[in-house]
């Protein structure tokens, strides 16, 4: 309850610091997103616990493009994900129900955007899972800062593997009130590589004072680089919901280094099918842009493991006057 308070707190201090601002518009972002458990759940701390990631985003010239595709953004990101089993304190391995692991790498990705709304992501990871992606030391200074327990149980952490992974995703409007208030998307992907290979199809439903795709945040995409572009694009505030169905062909956080024949002391299987569910809410004016989401999963591996839920926050900022 403390934490939406100061939620609401801070929504309405953005409100507030981009009621003020001019019409302007902006050709690149930077932004930075945390995952994590206790932000919906104090002192639940397992499965995918925790993720710390940075952002930065350049819209490439409108001005050259042709046809149906309205606007090119590139994006460079960083990122680390920590993932441990039903607590962070699990000093005896044979209690484990998921590996102790971490995923640190740098990644870069061409979002292009049509006319139509469609959005068509390629993506792409160069990064490393285990004792190298420094789990341990990360999990071990949050713990400290938040007062939390001490953690324990590292020892039994996945062996290190160099990892290459790469992503396409397709996003479709399919559906829009003439009020314009309310959307409904499909959206699909594709994963390859040895951390993570799978699929998924899915829905995003918005509701409230959204903007088209190609100009929304929720695409990460209302930056815009076009000669004379000094329209300041809208305000957004809405509500959103996105569940999907994954399938997971392999998931080395849980099955061990695709290929290392000495996975590590605890490995599992995994489930193939796993369905997910967003929730969240959007707000974005002038130069800022925020979300708040929570996000609910099923179990994804073998043995006792159980469903999990965590939440995220998001916070950018333009920059790059047109």
């Amino acid at each position: 309850m403390i934490f939406i308070n100061k939620l609401k707190a801070l929504t309405l201090f953005l409100l507030m610091i981009c009621a003020t601002a001019v019409g302007q518009t902006y050709q690149n972002e930077v932004g930075a997103m945390t995952d994590n458990d206790v932000y919906i759940a104090y002192m639940q701390d397992r499965y995918y616990t925790n993720g710390i990631f940075a952002y930065h985003r350049h819209a490439l010239n409108q001005d050259e493009l042709e046809g149906k595709i309205e606007k090119k953004i590139i994006e460079f990101e960083a990122g680390q994900k920590i993932y441990n089993p039903y607590s962070a304190n699990a000093a005896d391995g044979s209690l484990h129900d998921r590996p102790f692991t971490a995923y640190l790498y740098g990644g870069v990705a061409l979002n292009l955007f049509y006319k139509e709304e469609d959005i068509l992501r390629i993506s792409a990871q160069l990064g490393v899972i285990g004792p190298a992606a420094l789990g341990e030391q990360t999990q071990t200074i949050f713990h400290n800062v938040l007062g939390m327990y001490p953690v324990n149980g590292w020892e039994y952490q996945l062996n290190n593997e160099a990892a290459v992974n790469m992503e396409l995703a397709y996003h479709r409007l399919f559906y829009r009130t003439r009020n314009g208030h309310l959307d409904i998307s499909g959206t699909s992907g594709a994963l390859i590589g040895n951390t993570f290979t799978g699929a998924n199809i899915g829905a995003v439903i918005r509701i409230g004072n959204i903007n088209p795709f190609p100009q929304s945040s929720y695409a990460n995409s209302r930056i815009v680089n076009k000669k004379d572009a000094r329209t300041k694009t809208k305000n957004e505030l809405f509500f959103f919901t996105k569940p999907q169905l994954n399938y997971a062909a392999y998931d080395a956080t849980i099955e061990g280094g695709l290929f290392i024949k000495d996975k590590g002391p605890v490995t599992f299987g995994i489930r193939n099918f796993v369905y997910s569910q967003q929730l969240g809410v959007n707000f974005a004016a002038a130069r800022w842009s925020s979300k708040f989401i929570v996000t609910l999963k099923s179990r994804e591996s073998e043995g006792n493991a159980k469903a999990y839920h965590y939440g995220s926050i998001v916070l950018t900022y333009s920059y790059g006057k047109n």
